[in-house]
């Protein structure tokens, strides 16, 4: 039976988690709860959970002062968090689950069942560290890939494009590794739409250091500086260009 802990300040809240885990999960044992920063290191040193649902705003401070003073690292975390865009763009960097506030059913049973898939699995102290960095600082940001066997983390800077394969996504980096993950090609283009990444295709998203020109002749094409043509679709031609007149 898996271990888990619930850290928020509203007590409304830990009794909803608990009862629907209660319904839905009653393989997961609440252990404990808390509701600062300070029992919330206290009960984690203590029962050593295998799960932790952690609110980002708590009394005394956040939890992410949780994770910085904590020695007892080998745990799946999830974030149960009212709406923050800054907060939400590094959880999602770092390949770290998430539930917004107010919980939704469906979403709660997802990323309980992701969790669970993966809780055999010791958790990498750089994913934590990862996401930390894309919280703090803006720049040089890294981006954490999660396949069925490891955890990759890559620079952004690094990834050359992205292609789609129905509900998988290749990712094709400078140094010739490629990593294919389970998730759609939607959501790494709104992920990385602000640092330089264009959707020429619906099933390509490309990093905008690596093209070298765009072939306008038998069709449109992009073409990197490793010579791979990527298409241009005619519904996002225009949008292309407009980019591309920008730089």
């Amino acid at each position: 039976m898996a271990k888990a802990i619930i850290i928020d300040d509203e007590k409304n809240l830990r009794e909803l988690i608990r009862n629907m885990l209660s319904d839905f999960f009653p393989e997961i044992k609440i252990v404990a709860e808390a509701d600062s920063v300070e029992s919330g290191i206290e009960t984690i040193e203590t029962f050593k959970p295998d799960l932790i649902f952690l609110d980002i705003e708590i009394k005394n401070g956040t939890g992410f002062n949780i994770l910085q003073n904590i020695n007892y690292k080998d745990f799946k975390i999830i974030f149960v968090t009212a709406f923050n865009e800054f907060a939400i763009q590094a959880i999602k960097f770092s390949a770290i689950d998430y539930i917004l506030k107010p919980i939704n059913e469906n979403e709660f049973i997802a990323a309980i069942q992701r969790a669970l898939m993966e809780i055999e699995k010791p958790i990498l102290k750089n994913q934590i560290e990862n996401f930390f960095n894309n919280y703090q600082n803006l720049q040089n940001k890294k981006l954490v890939l999660r396949t069925s066997e490891s955890m990759h983390i890559v620079k952004i800077d690094d990834i050359i494009r992205c292609e789609a394969d129905n509900s998988y996504t290749t990712f094709f980096t400078s140094d010739g590794e490629k990593i294919i993950v389970s998730k759609g090609i939607k959501e790494y283009g709104e992920l990385l739409s602000n640092f330089g990444f264009i959707r020429p295709h619906q099933s390509h998203l490309v990093n905008l250091n690596f093209v070298k020109r765009l072939d306008k002749s038998d069709g449109s094409f992009l073409i990197l500086k490793n010579g791979k043509e990527i298409p241009v679709s005619t519904r996002r031609k225009q949008n292309l260009l407009h980019i591309l007149n920008q730089l």
